[in-house]
């Protein structure tokens, strides 16, 4: 089965971390703004990992719409995902209301990615949160738990801390910071 299973943390050092990855011969796009509307048809609390639920995503970046379903298998960063291009988001959004689904959540950012060997690597900038990495891994293995501990040991040769790490999505972190104000 193919999922994507990734890793990321919190970073407050973006220009080493840029340097790092040069260094390795990432070569960073330019930033892309990302909007991002999170829908749900369940009735649990949106921080509560329920293997099983689906996650659909409206995002709309560079003029471009994508229709993504997300799975969540053993936590929110190892997932079962499909995605496609949409022509018309309000359509989609339509579509989404008709079938029982709600928006939950809101998230926008700015992404630069980079490629390394089969990870791809993202920094964002995203609004209320701060500044992150992220990296992914495209896998058939089975054991989710060790891909995003070889994620984590890439992250760690980069200079980020144990301590930094973020185990949840950023749907999750907004939707956290909302619930605290």
């Amino acid at each position: 089965m193919r999922k994507e299973v990734e890793v990321k943390a919190r970073i407050f050092d973006k220009k080493i971390l840029e340097e790092k990855l040069k260094d390795l011969g990432c070569s960073l796009s330019e930033p892309v703004r990302q909007e991002d509307a999170i829908y749900v048809n369940h009735n649990h609390p949106f921080d509560q990992h329920v293997p099983g639920n689906q996650y659909l995503r409206i995002r709309q970046s560079n003029n471009q719409t994508l229709f993504t379903v997300k799975q969540p298998l053993s936590n929110d960063l190892d997932a079962i995902e499909h995605e496609v291009a949409v022509d018309d988001a309000d359509e989609m959004r339509e579509i989404l209301l008709m079938l029982g689904y709600r928006e939950e959540i809101q998230v926008k950012k700015y992404r630069r990615k980079a490629q390394y060997g089969e990870y791809e690597i993202c920094l964002d900038d995203v609004d209320t949160l701060g500044s992150f990495i992220e990296v992914e891994k495209i896998t058939d293995e089975e054991d989710s738990e060790a891909v995003q501990n070889e994620l984590f040991e890439f992250l760690i040769c980069l200079g980020i801390r144990k301590e930094d790490r973020i185990e949840q999505g950023y749907d999750t972190l907004v939707y956290l910071e909302q619930k605290k104000n």
